[in-house]
């Protein structure tokens, strides 16, 4: 009290008045506008847009408009893998009077995988009505799938198709071209299909209307003193084949591949192994500058022809290190070969054991019967899943991150009838309006 001798204690400011004061103001950081936000996420990875959106329902509604996702130019990083973005593998198998291919999706978001193998998913691709047809999907990448038809009529007429599994549109390529060298590889695999903003560019097609796509046609030549890739290339920004090109490949040695790998896309550029007699090979085609570099695996590594009980499969580890499965009948587990430094073309001289075989085991509920005999179908190059197989035992999905088996189908009793199975990604613009119900 004033006059009575009392200190006066003064009352601390109110939170505005305090926020008035000239230098008692503190500075806060202003906040960027939504828009700005969203035009950052566009452009890292599939893993922040996910964080992203899920920050809160008004991110999440701007993300699903479709007209962000034109915008979308997310770096494909290869240790931001999104398992979600794996739907499913799409099979071709015989129909019942064995005269057609037909294909079909396990959908994996369906209840049930098992009645999920029924429905076709080749509404796009009727029966001729004077011949029999056959559908043989050749590539698959984000979305979309490469098919080449072949009509039984006389004389038989091929085409190359690339097909949109979500809409079911699809365009249909012009005649492919002949290459010139002769005899192609049996064993090699010569198609690589390239999608969107990361390997492919240029403007969006109107024959699909997702996004603009690229068909790679290759050719792998070993014969005598020469070896060389042919390749040639389709692209939906002009619809037309481009020139004719060889790429010389004078560390690779060899006189056949022994066994068919498919290809992987990473980075930029398609990665091939080739397994000869005397070694094994990485190739590495630069897409953009039509360079090949090629690297020469251990000594140790076990090189064997079709039937031998060893089957092989490129990849991709979560570091974004180059990565050689090998599934190994005779000591019944599946072993790992990683590339340590890329840019001086090291691998390691052991394997590491991804997974010993008798984890199948467990998730098939079956009996030992003495041997697994797994294949190694597909490497999903956006989600970081392989699928494999072996014969009794069912189908599974190995998840390369934590190397540990994530999902098991039972197999339809038609599997070693099967001619070709394919992962089905779906491409960021069609997983982004599901974020609600996957995050």
């Amino acid at each position: 009290m004033a006059g009575g001798g009392e200190d006066v204690v003064p009352r601390p400011p109110r939170p505005q008045a305090a926020a008035r004061g000239g230098r008692r103001r503190k500075h806060q950081t202003p906040l960027l506008p939504l828009d700005v936000i969203l035009e950052i996420a566009a452009l890292t990875d599939p893993a922040t847009l996910v964080l992203c959106a899920a920050t809160c329902g008004d991110v999440r509604g701007r993300v699903a408009d479709p007209s962000f996702h034109r915008r979308l130019r997310l770096r494909h990083v290869a240790d931001r893998f999104v398992p979600s973005l794996l739907r499913g593998h799409v099979e071709v198998r015989y129909l019942d009077d064995y005269s057609s291919l037909a294909l079909h999706l396990v959908d994996i978001a369906a209840a049930d995988t098992t009645t999920a193998r029924l429905p076709t998913a080749a509404d796009g691709f009727p029966p001729h009505p004077d011949g029999k047809r056959w559908h043989q999907p050749v590539a698959s990448r984000d979305g979309l799938l490469l098919v080449r038809t072949t009509d039984w009529i006389k004389p038989p007429h091929e085409e190359l198709r690339v097909c949109d599994m979500a809409t079911g549109r699809s365009q249909t390529l012009p005649p492919e071209p002949t290459f010139p060298a002769g005899v192609a590889q049996k064993n090699w695999d010569p198609y690589v299909l390239l999608v969107g903003d990361g390997e492919a560019g240029g403007a969006a097609s109107d024959g699909i209307g997702v996004r603009p796509f690229q068909v790679l046609k290759t050719n792998l030549v070993m014969s005598g003193h020469h070896r060389y890739l042919e390749t040639q290339t389709f692209s939906s920004a002009n619809g037309a084949w481009d020139r004719y090109t060889e790429i010389r490949t004078p560390h690779l040695h060899g006189s056949s591949v022994l066994q068919r790998v498919r290809p992987l896309v990473a980075c930029g550029a398609v990665h091939w192994l080739c397994v000869t007699k005397s070694a094994g090979y990485v190739l590495k085609l630069h897409v953009r500058t039509a360079q090949v570099n090629v690297t020469t695996l251990p000594v140790s590594f076990p090189c064997y022809e079709f039937g031998f009980g060893v089957d092989y499969l490129l990849a991709m580890a979560g570091g974004g290190e180059l990565m050689v499965l090998v599934a190994d009948g005779k000591n019944n587990n599946i072993s790992a070969w990683a590339q340590t430094k890329p840019q001086m073309a090291k691998w390691k001289q052991r394997p590491q054991v991804v997974m010993e075989n008798e984890v199948l085991l467990r998730f098939s509920n079956a009996r030992w019967s003495g041997t697994f005999n797994v294949q190694l179908h597909w490497f999903a190059e956006r989600s970081g899943l392989v699928l494999l197989s072996s014969f009794g035992y069912g189908e599974f999905w190995l998840d390369l991150r934590s190397m540990e088996i994530v999902r098991w189908f039972p197999g339809s009793p038609d599997l070693h009838y099967r001619t070709e199975c394919l992962p089905y990604e779906m491409d960021l613009a069609s997983w982004v309006p599901t974020f609600s119900n996957t995050i």
